[in-house]
């Protein structure tokens, strides 16, 4: 009976190995997807905290409900590895403040068109993208203990959808050239804005000492970024790039 039960055991063992054995074995991903966000040929600035691009497998029994994020960094960058199968590419479900055109809307609240993809080999694809507006000539300067950012907007005529307008500005600083709205170092303002005014937003150096936010910090420097908000759209920001501020006093 003893003997029985080692056996049967044994079996068991076995099978769960070979199980894992075929699970372990299956080829990992191995095709590239990459590419850029581009507007009028310059690489579009992004927030990089947020999703944009998802990507949908069907298969083995099952349907993927989530799908998976592809990341895309603060230059509009992205690159994916993928399994050799179907998926379809599309849109996170969000009211956003530009338009891609490779991605039909599907009416409100329904989302966008999907395209799909077969990799059995790297795929390059750059996505054009159409903002309501661009942040444009941003500079930043000292004064009073606050840095001062301005810059100027241009108002885009070839999108679908009507221009929304201007709510808030936004500014962020960090230490590194990683700057995105995860950042806590950061300020808001309502604004009302006219065509071709200059935009302003400050913030207290005082915020970029602050042990809570960045320990030990005695930077000369620090990088910084703007966005403006649009009405309705409260999650998603048009970015300025990356720019960086020097000689700021320690004391």
């Amino acid at each position: 009976m003893k003997l029985k039960y080692i056996i049967v055991t044994a079996i068991i063992v076995l099978g769960v190995l070979i199980t894992s054995c075929e699970y372990d074995n299956y080829d990992a991903p191995s095709y590239v997807f990459s590419g850029q966000l581009k507007c009028d040929g310059e690489n579009f600035p992004f927030d990089a905290s947020k999703s944009l691009l998802r990507v949908y497998q069907k298969g083995y029994g099952k349907v993927d409900g989530s799908g998976i994020g592809i990341r895309i960094d603060e230059n509009g960058r992205y690159q994916q590895l993928f399994f050799n199968t179907e998926y379809k590419m599309t849109l996170i479900n969000r009211s956003l403040p530009f338009e891609l055109p490779d991605f039909e809307p599907l009416g409100t609240g329904m989302g966008f068109d999907s395209l799909t993809y077969n990799f059995t080999s790297n795929v390059t694809k750059d996505f054009e993208v159409r903002p309501y507006y661009k942040l444009k000539n941003m500079k930043a300067e000292l004064k009073n203990g606050n840095i001062e950012a301005t810059f100027n907007i241009e108002k885009m005529t070839n999108t679908v959808k009507t221009v929304p307008p201007i709510v808030k500005t936004r500014i962020w600083l960090s230490t590194s050239s990683l700057v995105n709205s995860n950042i806590r170092c950061t300020r808001v303002n309502d604004v009302e804005y006219v065509d071709d005014t200059t935009l302003k937003i400050s913030i207290p150096l005082s915020e970029y000492r602050r042990k809570e936010i960045f320990p030990n910090n005695f930077r000369t420097y620090a990088f910084y970024r703007v966005a403006i908000e649009l009405e309705g759209m409260n999650e998603y920001f048009l970015f300025s790039d990356i720019q960086k501020i020097e000689n700021l006093p320690v004391d």
